[in-house]
């Protein structure tokens, strides 16, 4: 597991990602796949909040009932204590948090809710939901598909430059393609965290390109 304390020090209970030590943390296995990794984190596995996610750009909130089984690709939350959650395997998680208002989100950005700019929605229902505030955001972009590997067809580059985002060659560059949308949406430039870490040439991380298991890391965010 991997604890981003530098974005905790904002005022969040918790801010991490589980890694391959941490075992598997897929939807499917239930409470099973993350029953260690929130014991190490010190909160009830069966109080995470977690959605399907179908690639897409849906955001909930999560509801006091835990169990979440919605199709949907981001969730949001100003409960304290309610812990949410997004399945990653090269994806981008994204963290935002406002601390004045007190609210949080964590969202699966993958080639096509990259695309389809979840970043921007996610703001948009952060700004809707609880009267956060673009300007006020902080957000961190975690370990994933870097820009020194992940390599797609001729076809999707195409696609990604077409909507006038980065790449290089046949690589998708999906750390800064977020980057730019969050600051679109208004998020300051310099509240933006890129974690840097590539799951696919790092190691620790279950990555989809590197070994095809399956397996999923999860990203876990707590007020």
């Amino acid at each position: 597991m991997i604890r981003f304390r530098e974005f905790e020090s904002l005022g969040l209970g918790l801010a991490a990602m589980s890694d391959k030590s941490d075992g598997d943390c897929a939807l499917a296995l239930g409470l099973e796949g993350i029953r260690d990794l929130c014991g190490a984190c010190g909160i009830n596995p069966a109080g995470v909040a977690r959605v399907r996610q179908v690639h897409g750009t849906h955001i909930v909130e999560a509801s006091d009932s835990p169990g979440i089984e919605v199709e949907a690709d981001g969730l949001m939350t100003r409960a304290h204590g309610r812990p949410i959650g997004v399945g990653v395997a090269d994806c981008v998680p994204i963290f935002l948090f406002d601390p004045v208002a007190r609210c949080a989100a964590v969202v699966h950005a993958g080639r096509e809710g990259t695309l389809r700019a979840i970043a921007t929605a996610a703001v948009e229902c952060l700004v809707e939901a609880f009267a956060a505030a673009p300007g006020r955001l902080h957000a961190l972009i975690g370990p994933s598909a870097g820009p020194c590997c992940y390599e797609v067809s001729a076809p999707m580059v195409q696609h990604f430059t077409g909507a006038g985002l980065p790449v290089n060659g046949r690589k998708l560059d999906l750390w800064t393609a977020n980057a730019q949308q969050l600051v679109r949406a208004g998020v300051p430039e310099s509240a933006i965290r890129v974690s840097g870490i590539c799951t696919i040439c790092d190691g620790r991380f279950f990555s989809h390109r590197a070994d095809g298991s399956g397996c999923r890391n999860i990203a876990l965010l707590m007020i």
